[in-house]
């Protein structure tokens, strides 16, 4: 070999070498803080993440590419401590980017807006990845700490590989997590998302667009998906229709029979995850006209022209057993046939199998004032028929329901501005939950896409500043036609882009968003919270407050909230 080729040849490999090292740089940048596809400037913040026993640590490495690189593979190489202790089960995947379509109106003042439309928020953990030059590509690591884990200071490594001109190259990323000898239990915070898999056409986004026929082995596969899912993060509250899943008779002198095997099923299904703390009966009551209209009770009756001459309901059961449903008055003749029947076998059953005290009953979603006095009577034939059982229901209004309802569940601008009221609903032994849905909008923390991730997580920071233990969403999964290019809900651009989907469908399987996974962080910090609150009161009102000054005032400071997290892991430490 000539000098010239030698160093030719030696020229070349520097060359691959410069490619390896400076053709992708890596950033580590804190979970909190959204990135998008048009940032320019990036800086690693290298910092340790903090992490409790029994919580999950999370880590964002934000890529950006200065040419073509192709089939991007990822992997976390052990994350071990100076003791040798290893943290198991650590995964990896790409943050993806949904447009958010119209923005909502009544916008928060530090609402996010960026030039494409586009947000980051599913995180898609089973592909390859090709990143065009000048691309920003940022990816997340979710390592979950066992609850029995050593504390320490841990190391980990994320490992990426990817094609420049069909050569291979590697490049990696080191990480710490500083694992504090503080351990978590089950989550004391009652926790529900409201889930939409009962209408099996929301089922096909699981199978390729394919129906999943109700109560067939796939469908029953799939709801063990989502239990699987919403108790990984922390869910312990789920909605289940025991009108929608019994399966009944009606003989021609108007005598039921019930067969609660479904129902059954699916509970059993969730204490199999072992999350299951309340058991949420579905709603038996819908509007029967406009939003301010009566509620009527569900009532199967025989599907024949005359109840076809009555309100439908909006259960997507199909007829069966000759039966379809229709919604009554409460002083229907036809209701009181049915709910006498009903409501006291469903008791019995509860209490048969145990889970009677586990169980709450919503009558109808979101009453308001107009319509108290429907609800009102529904209420108190319930708690004739199924005494002893709590009724539960996210609720518009406030003194206008008093002494129907258990388990208040306030939007939360309405328990902000009714504060005495649920004060007093408290004093008498009453408790009080809250919600957010497509509201609070202005400055009010929420689910919202377009919203700081912070405000996400301190949704559950304000169920500890102010002592309300449960909250709850309706929007799980009520995905549109194409939930990653649809965003903003059924009513597209009206409802607040996020606020109908919090997962993201896949054949199969579910993946995550990175407002899901700040949402389970802040379950974990009411946790702790709960128990600096046992060991010191003040100490942890302090943090809270220093936080969240009011209900709809906020420092959403991510380094300031990042002091706060360490004091407060701090102070259980020691």
């Amino acid at each position: 070999m000539t000098l010239f080729s030698t160093l030719l040849l030696a020229s070349r490999l520097l060359t691959l070498l410069h490619l390896a090292g400076d053709e992708l740089k890596l950033y580590q940048v804190d979970p909190l803080q959204k990135v998008f596809k048009e940032t320019v400037y990036l800086v690693d913040q290298v910092d340790t993440i903090r992490a409790a026993c029994g919580e999950y640590a999370t880590v964002q490495i934000v890529m950006k590419a200065r040419q073509e690189i192709r089939d991007i593979g990822l992997k976390v190489v052990g994350i071990q401590s100076e003791t040798g202790a290893r943290l198991e089960g650590a995964t990896v995947g790409w943050v993806g980017y949904v447009p958010i379509g119209r923005s909502y109106s009544d916008p928060a003042p530090d609402i996010i807006r960026t030039l494409s439309g586009y947000f980051p928020d599913p995180i898609l953990t089973d592909s390859l990845f090709t990143a065009e030059a000048g691309e920003v590509q940022p990816l997340w690591i979710t390592i979950p700490v066992n609850a029995i884990a050593t504390p320490g200071l841990y190391a980990g490594k994320i490992e990426i590989t990817g094609k420049i001109k069909q050569r291979t190259h590697t490049w990696n990323k080191t990480f710490y997590i500083r694992v504090y000898p503080v351990r978590l239990g089950k989550s004391p915070l009652l926790m529900t998302n409201w889930s939409s898999h009962f209408d099996s056409s929301s089922m096909r986004f699981l199978n390729n667009g394919q129906p999943v026929e109700r109560y067939s082995p796939l469908y029953w596969d799939l709801i063990s998906l989502y239990a699987k899912t919403m108790s990984e993060h922390r869910q312990n509250v789920f909605r289940i229709f025991p009108t929608w899943h019994t399966l009944y008779t009606l003989d021609a002198d108007g005598k039921y029979t019930f067969d609660f095997s479904r129902f059954d099923r699916e509970v059993e299904i969730y204490e199999k995850e072992g999350a299951l703390r309340l058991i949420e009966g579905g709603h038996l009551a819908w509007r029967s006209g406009t939003w301010n209209s009566d509620f009527y009770v569900e009532v199967p009756l025989r599907d024949d022209e005359e109840s076809h001459s009555l309100h439908a309901s909006p259960c997507p059961q199909k007829v069966e057993n000759g039966l379809r449903f229709v919604i009554l008055p409460v002083n229907d003749p036809r209701a009181k046939n049915f709910l006498t029947q009903f409501l006291p076998a469903l008791r019995s059953h509860l209490s048969e199998k145990g889970w009677l005290d586990k169980y709450v009953q919503h009558i109808g979603d979101e009453p308001t004032a107009q319509n108290a006095e429907s609800y009102a009577k529904i209420s108190t034939y319930i708690r004739k028929y199924m005494p002893g059982v709590r009724l539960i229901d996210a609720v518009l209004a406030s003194k206008e329901l008093a002494g129907t309802i258990d388990i208040w569940v306030p939007v939360l601008q309405v328990l902000h501005h009714n504060q005495g009221f649920f004060q007093d609903l408290k004093k008498q032994g009453k408790e009080v939950w809250y919600y957010t849905c497509t509201n609070p909008r202005g400055n009010y923390a929420n689910r919202f896409i377009e919203l700081p991730l912070i405000k996400t997580r301190y949704l559950h920071w304000i169920n500890f500043k102010y002592d309300l233990p449960g909250f709850l969403h309706w929007g799980l999964n009520f995905w549109n036609d194409d939930p990653f290019h649809s965003t903003a809900s059924r009513d597209a651009g009206k409802l607040p882009a996020g606020d109908h989907a919090i997962i993201y469908p896949g054949y199969r399987k579910i993946y995550s968003s990175i407002r899901y996974e700040a949402e389970r962080d802040g379950i974990d910090d009411y946790q702790l919270l709960r128990m600096l609150e046992k060991k010191d009161p003040a100490k942890a009102y302090a943090l809270a407050n220093g936080l969240i000054m009011n209900y709809d005032n906020y420092d959403t400071s991510i380094p300031f909230f990042r002091k706060t997290r360490k004091e407060l892991l701090e102070a259980l430490s020691y």
